[in-house]
């Protein structure tokens, strides 16, 4: 049984206060709250969240740039800590976002994989039919085996998206979705994420796109400023979520 239960989760980033800075903490249209102390600044990027996902859980959520999403799905992921509150995952999760990370530029396409899959846990007998699924995916030929540090800006984007095929897991965490702009791998990448997101026990995608929620989510969770806002199904939520941004631009 995979589960994700919040219980009053806040998160913070601290940077020092830098001397002549003109910082107040007034808040502004996007970014979470700024709270100036006399020698620290603390960007309250999650205030007092509290969700819970169980199995069959497909949670979206929206939010103005710095509202908190990134935040709170690398919480929901284990990769960050709160400073007060519960936070209890159980499952295996899967974080798409991180799929780029910890890439070596000197190393081959082959290596990097290789790596990749030992960091997500591929047991070491699957690894070789692995990194030959992903080399075959990206379609990069002879390229896989060079340094990636050689690849174009387009080769790099192919590679990191053919590493989708080594996501597994009970919990998948999904940070907008993957646009692959070659149209020769759009509907491979496309069709990898319908199996993984059929798959998972639990769903937690971040998106912008209301097509994208309406098709994939049941929940719809808002944030602002780094708190909930609003919290219920996909339309009723996504409509005053709407009305909102246009009154904004008024």
């Amino acid at each position: 049984m995979a589960k994700i239960e919040l219980e009053n989760a806040s998160v913070s980033y601290f940077m020092r206060k830098m001397r002549g800075a003109r910082t107040t903490s007034a808040n502004g249209v996007v970014g979470a709250p700024i709270i100036v102390g006399s020698r620290y600044i603390e960007i309250a990027a999650l205030r007092d969240i509290s969700l819970s996902l169980k199995d069959g859980d497909r949670m979206g959520l929206i939010g103005v740039n710095g509202s908190g999403k990134s935040t709170l799905l690398k919480l929901c992921a284990g990769a960050l800590a709160a400073q007060s509150g519960i936070v209890r995952i159980e499952g295996r999760v899967s974080p798409q976002f991180g799929l780029g990370s910890g890439l070596r530029p000197a190393l081959t396409g082959r290596l990097n994989t290789e790596l990749k899959c030992l960091y997500m846990g591929v047991p070491q007998r699957a690894i070789a039919q692995h990194v030959e699924e992903v080399k075959e995916l990206s379609g990069l030929g002879n390229y896989f085996e060079l340094p990636i540090q050689s690849y174009s800006a387009g080769m790099k984007s192919r590679f990191v998206m053919s590493l989708l095929r080594l996501v597994r897991g009970e919990i998948l965490i999904m940070d907008e979705w993957i646009n692959a702009v070659d149209p020769s791998l759009s509907a491979r990448i496309g069709g990898l994420q319908t199996q993984l997101i059929d798959r998972a026990k639990i769903l937690l995608l971040a998106s912008h796109s209301r097509n994208v929620l309406e098709e994939w989510v049941d929940t719809l969770v808002w944030l602002e400023h780094g708190k909930l806002r609003m919290v219920g199904k996909v339309a009723e939520v996504y409509k005053e979520y709407d009305a909102s941004l246009k009154k904004r631009v008024k």
